[in-house]
Formats: C-alpha cells, sequence, structure tokens
C-alpha cells in the first residue's frame, strides 16, 4: 500500500493507493482535472492547427501578420486572468500593486514582440523593451501614488513590473520561436512539459516516498521526478520522430538530442512549478485562482512553461 499526500492550506491528509488507484479526496478534482485538461488540448490543437494554416497573412490594407498571430491572440487574452491572480498574490502580502498597469504592461511587451519585424536590429529592439520597462515603471508608480499615499509605492511598481515581464517575455520568447519554426513546435514543447506534470503527479502518488523539497512542495518527490522526466524524454524522442519524418521544412533533431531535450525541458517546468509553488505559499493560497476546475488558476498552467520558453529558444536549432 503506498501512501499519496493531500495538502490543504491547514492540515495533510495521508490516502492510502492500491494499484494505481486514485485517492478518494483527489477523485472531484480528478474529474474536474479530466474534463478541464482535455477540452484545453483540444482547444489549443485547433488553435496550433489554424494558426499552422495562416502562416504570415497579408491584409488587404498592406499589413503583414508575421506567423504566430493566433499565439499572440491567446497570449494577450490570458495575460489579464495572470495579471488578476498575480494581483490576488500581491494583495494577501499587502503589496500595493496596479493591476490596470500590470494588465498593459503585459500586453505592451507581447504585442512588442509581436509585431517587431524579424529584420530589425537588435540594439533598436531592445530599446523598445527598455521604453516599455522604463514607461511602466513610472507610470506605475504615479498610478500607486496619485491619492497621496506614498507608503509601499517602490515595492509596488517594482513588483508590478517584475511580474508583468515574467509573463509577457516567456510568451513573447514562444512567439519568437514560432517565426523561426512551425507551429506544431510550440505544441511539442507544451506536450513535453504537461506530460511530465502528468507523469510526476501518477509516479508520485503511486510510488512516492522521498520528499524532494517538502518546505517549498510537500507533495513533489525524487520518485515522482524521475517518473515525470523518463515521461518527458519518451515524449521528446516520439515527437522527433514524427518531425523528422512529417515536418520536412523543419530541421531534423536525432532521437539522442530528443531525449536529453526531454529531461532538460522537463526538469525546467517542474523548477517552473517549484518557482509558483514559493509564490503561492509566500502569500498563503493553494492555488492561484480557480479559473480552471480541476486545474486552478491560468498561472499554475503556465508555471512551466515560462521557464522552458527561453531555453527552448536559444537551444532549438535554427530552420
Amino acid at each position: 500500500m503506498y501512501v499519496c499526500h493531500v495538502y490543504a492550506l491547514d492540515r495533510v491528509y495521508q490516502l492510502p493507493i492500491n494499484n494505481w488507484r486514485l485517492p478518494r479526496m483527489g477523485t472531484a478534482m480528478l474529474k474536474h482535472r479530466l474534463i478541464t485538461g482535455p477540452l484545453l488540448s483540444s482547444a489549443l490543437i485547433a488553435l496550433i492547427y489554424f494558426d499552422e494554416c495562416i502562416g504570415t497573412t497579408t491584409c488587404e490594407c498592406g499589413i503583414v501578420f508575421q506567423p504566430g498571430l493566433l499565439i499572440a491572440i491567446l497570449a494577450m487574452l490570458t495575460a489579464p486572468l495572470a495579471a488578476l491572480e498575480f494581483g490576488s498574490m500581491a494583495t494577501n502580502l499587502r503589496i500595493r500593486c496596479s493591476i490596470p498597469m500590470l494588465i498593459l504592461s503585459m500586453e505592451a511587451w507581447i504585442v512588442a514582440v509581436y509585431l517587431i519585424p524579424s529584420h530589425m536590429q537588435v540594439e533598436k529592439a531592445l530599446a523598445i523593451f527598455a521604453t516599455i520597462l522604463v514607461l511602466s515603471f513610472v507610470l506605475t508608480v504615479f498610478m500607486l501614488a496619485r491619492g497621496k499615499q506614498l507608503e509601499g509605492v517602490l515595492s509596488g511598481a517594482s513588483f508590478t513590473v517584475a511580474t508583468a515581464g515574467y509573463v509577457a517575455l516567456g510568451f513573447g520568447l514562444l512567439l519568437l520561436l514560432r517565426r523561426d519554426h512551425s507551429a506544431w513546435w510550440i505544441m511539442g514543447i507544451i506536450a513535453i512539459v504537461k506530460v511530465c506534470d502528468t507523469g510526476a503527479f501518477f509516479v508520485g502518488c503511486n510510488y512516492g516516498k522521498t520528499k524532494l523539497i517538502p518546505w517549498i512542495s510537500p507533495a513533489k518527490t525524487w520518485e515522482g521526478l524521475i517518473g515525470g522526466l523518463a515521461a518527458a524524454s519518451i515524449t521528446a524522442v516520439l515527437l522527433a520522430s514524427a518531425n523528422n519524418h512529417w515536418l520536412v521544412n523543419e530541421p531534423k533533431i536525432s532521437l539522442i538530442l530528443a531525449a536529453f531535450i526531454g529531461v532538460l525541458f522537463g526538469l525546467l517546468g517542474q523548477l517552473g512549478d517549484l518557482l509558483m509553488s514559493v509564490f503561492k505559499r509566500d502569500s498563503g493560497i493553494k492555488d492561484a485562482s480557480t479559473v480552471l476546475p480541476g486545474l486552478g488558476g491560468i498561472l499554475d498552467v503556465l508555471d512551466s512553461l515560462l521557464i522552458v520558453s527561453p531555453i527552448a529558444y536559444w537551444l532549438l536549432p535554427s530552420s
């Protein structure tokens, strides 16, 4: 008999598991997850498919839309929800945070990454991002100071700009990766990360005994981590094989490199999950929100991907 630890905010439940049966305490959550997960996956696959079909598009007025238009729209729709969740954390931490500026900063960075042409000089692109950074910080300071209460303005402005950049630039690097590669590569990155999460959950619940970092995430175990990394590596090898056979315009990836990429992305994804656990524990909450039944909040879903996207951009071979 194995024991799966389910952690609430105020107590720990020890629940027996036999032969891969899931804990009763988590049955309702699992049902919600089994509904929400496939629905989100199906919607994402449809979005990736249409984004691949659209590619580079020129509208009647002469504006050229670069690859990744639908992914950029999804990022812009998701950003306000992530901002609200960070705002809730700030409230619990008694940090003054400007939600409007948090949303505006995220949207500005995402739009800038998408619209900046590929041939623009690096110095000019950096100047655009630096301008957004400075303007976001200054405007946030004055937004927080307009009520004649100056206490906490610096910490609030710093929190606003830092969290906005964390989310927006994670999305932005995926958009840059989309310029050079098929939209299915983005889907592949997401699949590797989420398969690692799923593998770690099932293996950890059934065989987990050795705690990973209990003061950050008490439910994570070394056994779960190893199981998740193995699942991610296998997934990456299968995806690389599919890429080599069907995506003829994309760079070929050796299966050995794919196995390494799977382990690395899985490891980074777990690091992102632990990072979000630090944020949530610091602010005294279990989930970022309940907007996605069974999965938590937007940040609970994005936490792994936001850490993986920078490494994916630099590591994956260019076309």
